[in-house]
This record gives structure tokens, sequence and C-alpha cells, in this order.
């Protein structure tokens, strides 16, 4: 018997967008209580690709709990990867709907001193009948993916606790630099803290160039690399970035609306702390940027209307404030122009390269 025995619930549910983190978490479950070692322990799968394999995964699994156990005590039984449960696909077939309204009525009657059911399942529709009255009888937990978290801070907390389950410490700039680097992706995001944690095995101390190489997973890293190198004014290194990110085919667009953004938080930014609103505290790489009350109004937001956190506000106004507000604002009316001229038509490469020449060379007249 496990600790489960004494438990009200005789079904345990893991579902939802992020089938990773569902996997994940019925994993560390079953684990805790040790329910993979009960003798009676039986799996089946839900991966069913049509509505005929989906209806007969349904009654072997209504047949494994109606069963019982061979030795006599407590049964376990562990449905994975169901994928009949979304609003698309199969689960929206008739004879799906119906088999799984047949196997309502057997979990209802479920005891936990007599059945354990975990469910591992993907993408679910919570507003069928079968997922409302299983959040009734059921443990349910429903796992979204991290880059739809619209809150910057949860979300970087959630960074720092996976280092730290990997005995790693999070720094604000090891946070933001995975965050970004796995797309909010969290099967990505552990990727690149087992990387991060191997680097880090033999004590090293952490150089910045090298982790910057290190936690590069993808183009969004890249760019962000390159947005920071055009604003700190370092023409190689923002050449060279340009030079990886066009090379492996990123949109000459995509880098400038990406490098306007960037250049709209600098003239925000520099104007708030030219205005005495913003502060810097901290130095290198732990420069965070604190808002006056008088300034909030103006703090600048993401797309999805999240705050920029401060240590991203912090270190573009560090880099950027040996140029004044309106030199900034002059540089996204250069882009703007840049923009006008490549939808126009033409050879956009060139034009881009052109526009990032101008603006670096702006960047050593001002300076």
């Amino acid at each position: 018997m496990t600790p489960l025995a004494g438990k009200s619930k005789a079904i345990h549910f893991f579902g939802g967008e992020d089938e990773y983190e569902a996997k994940r978490f019925a994993r560390l479950f079953l684990e805790r209580e040790e329910l993979r070692e009960d003798p009676s322990f039986e799996s089946i799968s839900g991966d069913a690709q049509s509505a005929a394999e989906a209806v007969a995964q349904i009654d072997r699994l209504r047949e494994a709990l109606q069963s019982g156990s061979l030795f006599g005590s407590r049964k376990v039984v562990f449905w994975k990867e169901v994928h009949c449960l979304g609003a698309k696909g199969v689960g929206r077939e008739q004879g799906v709907s119906e088999a799984l309204e047949s196997l309502l009525e057997v979990l209802c009657g479920l005891r936990p001193e007599e059945v354990i059911l975990v469910i591992q399942a993907g993408a679910v529709d919570e507003r069928r009948h079968f997922l409302r009255e299983l959040r009734r009888i059921a443990s349910v937990r429903l796992f979204t993916p991290l880059s739809s978290e619209r809150s910057e801070d949860r979300a970087l907390g959630e960074v720092a606790e996976r280092m730290r389950e990997r005995g790693l410490s999070p720094t604000t700039e090891l946070c933001e630099r995975l965050w970004i680097a796995s797309g909010g992706e969290r099967q990505r995001l552990d990727s690149l803290i087992e990387k991060l944690s191997l680097y880090l095995a033999d004590s090293r101390p952490m150089v910045s160039e090298e982790l910057r190489l290190l936690l590069r997973d993808g183009s969004e890293a890249i760019v962000w690399d390159f947005c920071d190198a055009v604003v700190g004014g370092k023409v190689s290194e923002a050449l060279g970035e340009l030079g990886a990110l066009l090379r492996q085919g990123e949109s000459e667009v995509a880098l400038l609306l990406a490098l306007g953004q960037k250049i709209r938080l600098a003239a925000l930014g520099v104007l708030l702390w030219e205005s005495g609103w913003v502060r810097l505290s901290g130095s290198g790489r732990f420069v965070k940027a604190e808002v006056a009350s008088e300034g909030q109004a103006y703090f600048p937001k993401k797309k999805s209307g999240a705050p920029v956190s401060p240590w991203q506000l912090g270190m573009t106004v560090a880099a950027a404030k040996d140029r004044v507000a309106r030199s900034w604002a002059e540089a996204l009316l250069l882009l703007a122009e840049a923009n006008r001229q490549m939808l126009q038509g033409g050879e956009k490469q060139i034009r881009f390269e052109l526009a990032l020449l101008r603006l670096l060379r702006q960047q050593r007249v001002s300076s």
C-alpha cells in the first residue's frame, strides 16, 4: 500500500496544452507515491490515431478498472498519452464521445482503496461534459505553456525554481537569458538548464561570453544579442551577429522590427532617466532600473501588455544613456525609413545593412 490509500480521490489527472509538463508531473507523481512498484500496476496507451482505435483503448481501460487486482489488493492503472479529450482530432467523433460517457459511469464508482487511476493527457476541451464531471470526482491539474504566462515575475520565478532543482544559483540575467532562449517552452528550458549544469559542474567561474554562446538555442536569443550589441555601439559584434542571423535565413524585416522595439525601449528609457524618473541600481550584468511613481504611466510594455522587466530596462538604459533620448528617437525614424524602403522592394539585406551602418555611425558621432 502506498500513502495514497487513505486519500479521498481515486483519479489523478495531469493534462493540458503543455503536454511535456503534464508528463513530467505525472511521472513525478508515480515515483513519489511508488505506484509503478505496485504489483498490480498496469499501463494503457491513449495515443489513438483513429476513432476506432480510441474507442478500443477506452474499452480496454474500462476492463482494466473493473477487473480488479490479481493479487487481491488495490489496483493501479496508468492511462498515458491520452489524445481523445481535446477539441480537435478523434476526440470530436461521436463514437468516442459515447465511449467516454460510458467510461464516466465507471469512473464515478471508483474507490481509492480499490483502484487508483492516473491519467496523463495532452490538450483537453474543458467545455465537454466528460471533463466537467472529471473535475468533480478527480484531482485535476492542467498545464499551460510557460510562454502564455502573462506575469513575467511568475515566469522568471519558475525558471529560477527549475535552476535550483538542478543545484544552480539563479541570477536575474541567467533567468532572463534562459527564458528568452527557450522561447517559453519548458522542454527546451530544461535542456538549456541541463547544459548549464554540465558547464558549471567543475565549479568553473562563469564567463559572460561563454554563457552567451552556451545559452543560444535558436535565433531568438541571437536576435536579442544582436539588438544589445547595436544599442551598446559594438560595431564588430553587431555585424557578426547579423551575419549569423542572415546565414540561418532570418528575415531582414523581422530583424528590423526587433531592433526597432529595442531602440524604442532605449529612447523611452533614456527619456525617463533624463527626467529623473528612472534610477539605476547595481552594476555590470546586475544593473536594474527603478521607476519613480511619476514615470509609471510611461513604463514600457511588451506586445502582450506586460511591463518590461526592471532588469531588461536597466540593462538597456545603462547601454544607451551615453546618447540623449532625442538621438534614439532619430534612430527610430531612420529604421522607419529603412522599413518603408524594404517594403517597396529591392534588395532587403543591403537596405538593412546600410540602415544599420548609418545607425552605428550616428552613435559614434554623438558619443
